[in-house]
């Protein structure tokens, strides 16, 4: 199901309508949730960190879509998008995350990242299996190799495969952590 929430008509241009009269829209359709690991490519494209629409869920994906379709032409399956000082912010429609020694990272909110309703479950159901989470500003070589996994609504938690060509280690803790995450509470 998506819903979108708008201020209403008005008149072409960029300036907002001099009356509001906001408008909810919902629309559903069914598809098959993905399975299986996914692989990543850094994309280009950047991620606007310094937007205020950066940590917003709105209709203006231009950067998003430019990014997915970099990882799809280097035969990849998403986009792994860094911000403007080239620290990993997100894929172009999910949130990113890897562990380390029993640890799991995800970049900070002021990376330009969507603050997803699934990312917030990832971060409880580690504290709830005891596992230290930290929100950080990385640069790839952060990653360096580590298993890492992508989340949103739609995909659920999803191990990743690979990261630039270059395959990433399994995770029994990356496998732990979605399945804590399938059996939360909605």
């Amino acid at each position: 199901m998506r819903l979108n929430w708008s201020a209403g008509p008005g008149d072409r241009g960029l300036d907002p309508p001099g009356t509001y009269a906001p408008r909810l829209t919902a629309s559903a359709s069914a598809i098959a949730a993905p399975t299986g690991p996914i692989r990543l490519a850094t994309a280009r494209t950047r991620r606007n960190d310094r937007s205020p629409a950066s940590r917003l869920k709105a209709l203006s994906y231009l950067d998003n879509v430019l990014a997915r379709a970099e990882a799809r032409a280097a035969g990849a399956d998403e986009a792994l998008m860094l911000n403007t000082v080239g620290e990993i912010a997100c894929a172009a429609a999910a949130n990113v995350f890897w562990a380390r020694h029993d640890e799991v990272f995800t970049p900070a909110l002021d990376c330009g990242v969507l603050d997803g309703v699934l990312r917030r479950q990832v971060i409880a159901a580690c504290h709830a299996l005891g596992v230290p989470v930290q929100e950080v500003y990385a640069n790839p070589g952060r990653v360096g190799g580590a298993p890492m996994f992508v989340t949103n609504s739609l995909m659920g938690v999803r191990p990743v495969a690979s990261l630039d060509g270059r395959d990433l280690p399994a995770s029994t803790l990356v496998a732990a952590i979605a399945k804590a995450v399938s059996r939360a509470p909605k």
